[in-house]
């Protein structure tokens, strides 16, 4: 079929997602004119000749003199993108959005999905505004495919479909959803292949394009918005993929309703141009040309811009609108005298003639989608859980990175600080409080580090995911959390053992009991404490840099490198936030609470720590050492209250800055 319309077809649904009231026929656009030669079948196929009230099939977009203006980057002043751009784009059909760099395509595209506001002129939908009750209806290709690659393709499918479809949905229909979308998509054969990364393996960069589409049609949306789903590719996979689009925009099967597919395509082959509908050129935020794809070469040929034989027809046009490096000036005013043809033709006013009627809201009725139950935050969660569990058995370098760095640093304190704790005297006491802080600082680099990069190296796809509603920013994040939690606890209590045994600590089960207990909750705060500064940090780097400050600084005040009643009064609420404080206070407790006598060796006779009879000495016992570094007995209980609150209280500030980082990014989108 040729045009940019297509007859309204009739459904058996009755209960469609968009049931809409048909256009009279406008006889007054049949008639060719020299300046519209091949798109008058495209305007008369583009009126509406269905003459029953309840005819339904899909969604219409139409846009009326759309412009935008955003402030410019360098110098803030006004730059107007787009210009008094008008369009339709009707369901059934594959709408190509095509131009030079710079001409406004992206930016035209998010304007009609809605996630961009035009600074003048109107989007419809089916004659009616936007309602954000319609975000279910339409979905977004980026250009970028991001994907996890630890996760086969079927996995994958499976893990969107379960947060994309209806939560009423069987399990039986989840899995012929999607082997229906693998089939039409043609990834059967790559369905139990890890989707990898671009350089480490995986599947093909067809593939990947064509899981891009798979992801995003498992809800059956009525509209469909791509990013240049074509680059990349060689000219026979574009042009399969261009096939395929088409046959989506048929509709997803009986019964279905025909699909609108808007595309940008970047430097078509011949191949893909001849699999077009309809074509929208830009340049310049302006209107080169809209209409029927096969009806460039008669229009060019009526503004006198004949195309060689044997030449790509759009590839000759976008050429004449495009800005030549090597004669500025003259391509400028060629491109402009083009749009300005285009603006003064008749094709161009027939094109707003139907653009008027299209957004009219009383030419239809308004969209009403079915409902839909979403997944409930348990769901979200209990879905969310299983992708970051087979995302971590599968990162097996990650995994092995941590046992191997907390076993060596375990070995290397074991083996410095070997025995010290075996024959405390007064002298030794320093070493076995020195173990203790290292211990601890060890404890906290080794999952503070690591933790701070996980929101930076996936905040495009969680930011993509997010803003399509497929899940809420708590399930996420307590996946992150939950997920990551027993293999980080585990590694805390299966390597204790080498270190606490090395130095020969305190050998009382209770002592080794509470010493456990401890680093288990110095875990639990690093990890916390990580997250924290990853959900502020922008990048990874930086997130890197913000971690360790937040680590060393709050270290100085915690009662080793300074006693603790030795600190500025300027710090002390420094030394009392600091997890550090309160660690270091409780591990000292744990070992010296209940020490006997402290035994005076030769070297401690010479140096006057104890008289030569033992009846004066530095350190009586256990409870000598806490006074001298100012803890008291009653740290014992208060240091695990504060430290489990500060872990949930660093759970919740990592909460609220990656909702505060979503909003400020959807905002700035808007705009």
């Amino acid at each position: 079929p040729r045009g940019l319309g297509r007859t309204r077809c009739e459904m058996e649904d009755p209960q469609s997602v968009s049931n809409l009231m048909p256009h009279e026929e406008n006889k007054a656009l049949s008639q060719p004119t020299r300046d519209s030669i091949g798109n008058a079948e495209v305007f008369k196929d583009i009126e509406l000749k269905a003459a029953e009230k309840k005819s339904s099939y899909g969604v219409a977009i139409a846009w009326d003199s759309i412009d935008l203006t955003v402030p410019n980057r360098g110098t803030g002043e006004p730059f107007q993108i787009l210009k008094k751009v008008s369009g339709v784009a009707k369901p059934g059909r594959v709408l190509a959005v095509m131009g030079p760099s710079g001409a406004g395509k992206t930016t035209l595209v998010e304007v009609l999905a809605s996630q961009m506001v035009p600074t003048a002129g109107k989007v419809t939908f089916n004659g009616h505004p936007w309602d954000p009750k319609m975000s279910r209806l339409f979905a977004y290709c980026h250009q970028l495919e991001l994907f996890r690659p630890n996760l086969m393709v079927e996995e994958h499918l499976y893990i969107n479909a379960k947060l994309r479809m209806d939560a009423n949905s069987s399990e039986g229909e989840i899995r012929e959803r999607i082997e229906e979308v693998m089939t039409r998509l043609g990834l059967l054969k790559s369905r139990n292949t890890l989707i990898g990364a671009p350089g480490i393996g995986g599947i093909s960069g067809g593939e990947r394009k064509r899981l891009n589409v798979a992801t995003e049609i498992l809800n059956r949306p009525s509209v469909i918005f791509l990013d240049e789903p074509t680059s990349g590719l060689d000219s026979f996979l574009a042009a399969n993929l261009m096939a395929m689009l088409k046959d989506i925009s048929k509709g997803y099967g009986k019964n279905s309703n025909p699909v609108t597919v808007v595309a940008i395509v970047h430097q078509p082959s011949s191949e893909v141009f001849n699999q077009m509908e309809d074509l929208m050129l830009l340049a310049n935020g302006r209107t080169a040309y809209f209409g029927s794809a096969s009806g460039l070469v008669n229009y060019s040929k009526s503004v006198d811009r004949h195309i060689p034989e044997f030449t790509n027809p759009v590839d000759h046009f976008i050429n004449s609108i495009s800005t030549d490096p090597d004669r500025v000036a003259e391509s400028k005013k060629q491109t402009e005298a083009m749009l300005d043809l285009w603006a003064e033709s008749k094709s161009n006013r027939e094109v707003i003639g139907i653009v008027k009627k299209e957004t009219d809201e009383k030419e239809f009725q308004r969209i009403s989608p079915k409902p839909v139950r979403s997944p409930s935050m348990c769901m979200q969660l209990g879905v969310l859980l299983s992708r970051e569990f087979i995302d971590r058995r599968r990162n097996k370098f990650l995994a092995a990175s941590l046992i191997i760095r907390t076993l060596v640093f375990f070995l290397f304190l074991g083996s410095i600080f070997y025995r010290v704790g075996s024959d405390v005297d007064q002298d030794s006491i320093t070493n076995v409080v020195g173990a203790l802080f290292f211990i601890m600082i060890n404890q906290a680099f080794t999952f503070v580090i690591p933790t701070v990069q996980t929101f930076p190296k996936e905040l495009v796809l969680f930011r993509r995911e997010h803003k399509a509603g497929i899940y809420g920013l708590v399930p996420y994040y307590l996946s992150k959390v939950f997920a990551n939690l027993p293999f980080d606890v585990a590694i805390s209590v299966i390597f204790t053992p080498i270190v606490f045994y090395m130095i020969d600590f305190n050998d009382d089960p209770n002592v080794y009991g509470g010493f456990v207990g401890v680093l288990v909750l110095m875990t639990l705060f690093a990890t916390a404490l990580g997250y924290w500064v990853s959900s502020m940090a922008p990048n990874a780097d930086l997130a890197l840099v913000i971690g360790i400050v937040f680590v060393v600084f709050p270290i100085i005040p915690s009662g080793f490198i300074l006693r603790i009643d030795a600190v500025p009064i300027w710090y002390i609420w420094l030394r009392e936030a600091s997890p550090f404080t309160w660690a270091f206070r409780v591990l000292m407790i744990n070992q010296w609470n209940d020490f006997g006598p402290i035994s005076c060796s030769s070297d401690d006779i010479d140096n006057g720590r104890c008289s030569e009879d033992g009846g004066r000495r530095v350190f009586d016992d256990g409870r000598a050492v806490l006074r001298q570094f100012g803890i008291k007995k009653q740290d014992e209980i208060n240091a695990p209250i504060v430290l489990s609150c500060l872990v949930v209280a660093y759970h919740i500030a990592a909460i609220i800055s990656l909702m505060i980082k979503t909003r400020v990014t959807e905002r700035s989108l808007s705009k």
